[in-house]
């Protein structure tokens, strides 16, 4: 016992064995035993269990415990990467600042808490600048009394009668929670004030679109129960005179014809009013989308159901047509105008394709390949190469190629760095693909997410990456701690719009969760060069190597033709000087059988003719005088 009384019946231990149990084992069998006691603590007393009988079978136990001890050593490696991430970012939201973290640890850990995505940036593509203040200029708040649901820039035409240098080039159209109309001037004036749109009680405005063209202007509302209500805008502007008893002197007349005021007078009139027909055995339509699409002096109005269908409707609301385009769940979820409104371009959940409104059907077959939901759909700014983005429910981004040469395809070409978890609204801005994360409705902590606009930059994402960090997203503007919710543009023009593009202002729209009325900026943002990719497919050789004119001549340095091109003269110049000839000829660079004399003679010979010949018409008008 441990009081050292023996028991009854036990007999004393002999003194060899004594010292045996006291003597320390050494070599093998004493780290085997040694490591037993560690096994059972971290694979359980099953391992422990396991006793070795022979020189063999205690090899084998051993390679099983060091293998295990290998596997324990990875992971605990593994957890101290991650306790030192983890504490990297703590250190960052202590002192304020984002640390970079690997994109799949970011992305990891996203997924869970959605606070990373505001206290991390991707070290792989980190971006080039985060600085708001400088592209996001000239701050200004438009109905800041009103609970705004939608809004939209409507532009003006530049040759309005009586309008100055400083015109107003567009009005802000929004549409309030209650469902009214307003339309403001970009000085916050309200023009049109509450207007009601009619489209009854207990119902909601969920979709407005403007006129696409500035020709004649109007706009259409759609409400959750699927009524299309049309009305037309008349704009007109008149010069603000002044009463009978006020008389303005010439000088300050003619000081200030730019500063002059002008009045805009709007009116609304409603133009038409439909709906979607239900189909031929009464089944349900939900109506997801309206576009409209003006040709020529014609206006159609296309609409996309959620059973796949596209239907055509002319201006006074009758239809022209309906064809199906798509089986996927949820039918056709959006439409976007493409080649100068002759076709437009739809996309469902896992496809997308080109619809001819004139013609009332599908000009190719839809293109498909990707796994997760499409969400949002945009063309590829400025460079007319064909390519359409998608923008899927994951978070990625992807680009095909519709066209091969002159025939029609659907090759996935480009994806863009994953950098959320969130899906994108996509908008192209001078060479710049504007993102806008936007949760799901069934996302859960969807309002902790922080909503940034990324600038993504095609020129940098087509000519690749390298080993150090890309350039592929050139602003990523955060306006913490206000969310944006939506956002309009105005006045971006195309990468190749030259200098008129550049200097073009142009202004952004954007309403914030939760916030009254709609914040208004100046976007300040260099066009950046087109893609090798695009100035390849621009012309040359087509076989796709790239090595055609117009690459060889943007890698040829300019100084270096410059140099040639002066060597060129200064070797000409000398060579006239020191009177140097042909190879074949004489001193003066003639032939040497050349006959001076005969020439000479050739040229007298000429003079005369033509001398005669003056003369001889000359004496024609002069008889001719003498008969009148």
């Amino acid at each position: 016992s441990s009081c050292g009384v023996r028991g009854l019946g036990q007999r004393p231990m002999p003194k060899g064995r004594q010292a045996m149990r006291a003597r320390p084992m050494k070599g093998p069998l004493a780290l085997l035993v040694r490591t037993v006691p560690l096994a059972a603590a971290v694979w359980g007393t099953t391992a422990a269990a396991q006793q070795c009988s022979d020189e063999a079978s205690c090899k084998a136990r051993m390679n099983v415990l060091m293998e295990n001890l290998d596997s324990l050593k990875d992971e605990m490696r593994g957890k101290h990467l991650t306790l030192q991430a983890l504490e990297e970012i703590r250190g960052g939201i202590m002192s304020g600042r984002r640390v970079e973290l690997p994109s799949a640890q970011r992305q990891h850990l996203e997924k869970g808490s959605p606070m990373i995505s505001e206290v991390t940036f991707d070290a792989r593509h980190r971006p080039v600048s985060t600085n708001v203040t400088r592209h996001f200029q000239s701050p200004r708040t438009l109905a800041g009394d009103m609970e705004v649901r939608h809004h939209a820039f409507l532009q003006l035409k530049r040759a309005t009668p009586g309008a100055s240098k400083s015109a107003i080039p567009a009005l802000m159209v929004v549409v309030d929670a209650s469902s009214k109309l307003s339309i403001l001037s970009m000085e916050n004036e309200p023009l049109l004030d509450k207007f009601d749109l009619g489209h009854g009680p207990g119902r909601s405005v969920t979709q407005l679109q403007l006129s696409p063209t500035q020709e004649n202007h109007f706009v259409l509302t759609v409400d959750d129960e699927g009524g299309i209500r049309v009305h037309n805008i008349k704009i007109i502007a008149k010069r603000a005179q002044k009463g009978d008893g006020e008389v303005k002197s010439e000088k300050e007349e003619t000081a200030k014809v730019d500063k002059d005021a002008r009045t805009l007078n709007v009116t609304a009139n409603l133009a038409s009013s439909f709906t979607l027909p239900p189909g031929e055995l009464s089944e349900a339509r939900k109506l997801n989308i309206v576009l409209p699409i003006e040709r020529g002096s014609q206006t159609f109005f296309v609409a996309g159901d959620s059973l796949g269908g596209i239907s055509v409707f002319h201006r006074n609301g009758t239809m022209k047509g309906r064809v199906r385009v798509t089986e996927d769940p949820g039918g056709v979820k959006g439409l976007i105008r493409a080649q100068g409104q002759q076709q437009v371009l739809f996309y469902s959940s896992h496809a997308f394709g080109f619809f001819s409104p004139s013609q009332v059907d599908l000009q190719y077959p839809p293109c498909t390949g990707w796994n997760s939901p499409l969400y949002d759909l945009a063309l590829e700014p400025g460079y007319s190469t064909g390519r359409v983005l998608l923008a899927l429910q994951d978070g990625d981004v992807l680009v095909y190629a519709t066209t091969r040469g002159k025939s029609k395809a659907c090759d996935l070409t480009l994806k863009f760095p994953h950098v959320s978890v969130l899906p994108f609204q996509l908008h192209s801005f001078r060479g710049h693909v504007m993102a806008l994360p936007t949760p799901l409705d069934d996302m859960e902590k969807k309002d902790e997410y922080l909503r940034e606009i990324f600038f993504f930059n095609m020129a940098a994402m087509e000519n690749g990456y390298g080993s150090a960090p890309s350039r592929a997203i050139t602003l990523q503007a955060s306006f913490k701690p206000k969310q944006p919710e939506a956002l309009a543009l105005l006045g971006q023009p195309s990468a190749g719009a030259g200098k008129e593009g550049e200097k073009a202002k142009s202004h952004i729209a954007i309403r914030f969760k939760g916030k009254p009325g709609v914040e208004i900026y100046d976007l300040t943002l260099r066009t950046p060069p087109p893609p090798k990719a695009a100035q390849g497919e621009g012309g040359g050789d087509s076989s796709g190597n790239g090595w055609d004119l117009a690459s060889v001549l943007n890698w040829f340095p300019k100084v270096g033709v410059f140099g040639i091109a002066l060597v060129g003269v200064i070797l000409w110049n000398i060579r006239k000087v020191s009177g140097g000839g042909s190879s074949s000829g004489g001193g003066d660079g003639l032939p040497d059988d050349f006959d001076e004399e005969a020439f000479k003679e050739k040229l007298r010979e000429r003079r005369a003719a033509k001398a005669a010949e003056e003369k001889a018409k000359k004496g024609i008008e002069e008889d001719g005088d003498d008969a009148d």
